[in-house]
């Protein structure tokens, strides 16, 4: 334990001074990393003995691997040199599937899942951080898996875009970015997506909770807090909202499901 808390410690020195913040941000930081390294330790102390933890900020990176890859920094810039690489700092997200237990369909999110908070670009209201349940107040909400690297995602998160002013009342589109966390932002001034995103390691968890693996392409739908399916990529997705919205169906119907490890 000691030692993992020295290297996170080291870690987090290095990327602060190298990004040239005070001492009271650095201890700050380090106290932060140290609480939330003890915290998913002793998450993994009682599940191992057989409990379920509840899923908070604090238990996220027992589920969640959390990796700096600030040594790509150089590489990243190159490449895209509009990342705002302070805002968004370079992480990798490598969920640990073997913990987390998949939601079965049209069954209720529950509390810890539905209050979660996670970080939202491009949110109308200004706000950084947002749950599940704001999100999908009064609204069938579709969350959007995708990466900037997966050309059917981007289809399909302009398809969204395309349908989202009409349905604007009672169906919210929602991207959850499983790429870079800057790049959220930088496909939302190239595309003009007007839909919010969530980013960091909070999406990666829910991409495994909802789809059983980590994928992307699917986008899990919710209903009165009811995770209702993951449509089949054929399914004709207008089609479906209108049946839902007409309260035709009440869940994605069996046969248009896409076939992925959930229960």
């Amino acid at each position: 334990m000691l030692t993992l808390i020295l290297l996170t410690i080291k870690d987090i020195l290095k990327t602060r001074f190298h990004r040239g913040n005070n001492l009271l941000k650095i201890l700050t930081a380090t106290l932060v990393s140290m609480f939330s390294l003890c915290s998913a330790q002793s998450v993994s102390t009682r599940t191992d003995s057989g409990a379920t933890p509840r899923i908070t900020r604090e238990t996220v990176p027992y589920l969640v691997e959390i990796k700096s890859a600030n040594d790509k920094r150089e590489t990243i810039l190159y490449f895209h040199p509009d990342a705002d690489i302070k805002k968004y700092p370079l992480f990798v997200y490598k969920p640990n599937v073997e913990r987390i237990n998949p939601i079965s369909i049209e069954s209720r999110i529950p509390d810890d899942i539905l209050d979660l908070p996670i970080r939202i670009v491009n949110d109308p209201q200004g706000r950084d951080s947002i749950t599940i349940r704001e999100l999908s107040k009064d609204k069938i909400l579709v969350l959007d898996f995708w990466a900037k690297w997966c050309s059917p995602c981007i289809k399909a998160m302009d398809k969204w875009h395309g349908l989202q002013p009409k349905y604007d009342k009672q169906v919210l589109t929602v991207g959850m970015m499983l790429d870079w966390d800057f790049m959220a932002e930088l496909m939302i001034k190239e595309k003009g997506w007007s839909m919010p995103q969530l980013v960091g390691p909070e999406v990666w968890l829910l991409n495994a909770y909802f789809c059983g693996r980590s994928v992307t392409g699917p986008s899990a739908w919710i209903k009165d807090n009811v995770f209702i399916g993951i449509p089949d990529t054929k399914a004709d997705t207008k089609n479906l909202v209108d049946r839902l919205i007409a309260r035709d169906i009440s869940t994605i119907p069996q046969e248009l499901r896409l076939k992925l490890n959930t229960r």
